[in-house]
């Protein structure tokens, strides 16, 4: 809403001084589904088109929006493979999933741990424990999920496949070229 106001006062000011705007930016984009619900899209427009009439009332600018991960998020899924399974002493409790992507091959929005992909395996409904979940390569900062572990089955094995959802954007532009002699992550559209 306050970005409508804001908006709304330029194009005032502007049309005050004889220019005249028609078409306001709203931006983008649209969340995607992870692993907890969003609105839909129709929330979101109807929030927006509130805003457009309580801030510029029959005088409607072209309005444009940026649809974002929400228009192609749900349409990826990586394949990964696990490559190891280890713990940091005995007795650690929690396992260390290594898988054959990380960070530098596509899943740089796991900084931070700022998303978290939907993970599924064959195994899927087996008992679940704490894992920290890392990359492949000898980078220190290839650990996708350490703060808050990742429930994966306990009978994951070295070799299992994992589908990672949720990948539909920005993660083939995210990946490096080459980095630690890893290929980029491949493509595949159907």
């Amino acid at each position: 809403d306050q970005a409508l106001a804001s908006s709304s006062a330029i194009f005032r000011e502007c049309a005050e001084r004889g220019m005249h705007l028609s078409m306001v930016n709203l931006g983008g984009g649209f969340p995607t589904r992870y692993l907890k619900p969003v609105p839909g899209v129709e929330n979101y427009g109807d929030a927006i088109y509130r805003g457009l009439v309580k801030h510029f009332g029959n005088h409607m600018p072209e309005t444009i929006i940026e649809p974002g991960r929400g228009m192609v998020g749900n349409a990826g899924i990586i394949e990964a493979e696990v490559v190891l399974i280890s713990k940091k002493s005995e007795e650690d409790d929690v396992r260390w999933v290594y898988l054959d992507i990380g960070k530098f091959g596509g899943l740089a929005e796991t900084m931070d741990e700022a998303i978290r992909y939907p993970i599924r395996t064959l195994h899927d409904g087996a008992e679940m424990t704490p894992c920290v979940l890392a990359g492949p390569t000898c980078d220190s900062a290839d650990v996708l999920y350490e703060k808050t572990p990742y429930l994966l089955p306990v009978t994951l094995e070295i070799g299992d496949k994992v589908l990672i959802e949720g990948t539909g954007a920005y993660t083939t532009t995210y990946s490096a070229v080459a980095f630690n002699g890893f290929p980029p992550l491949r493509s595949y559209i159907i």
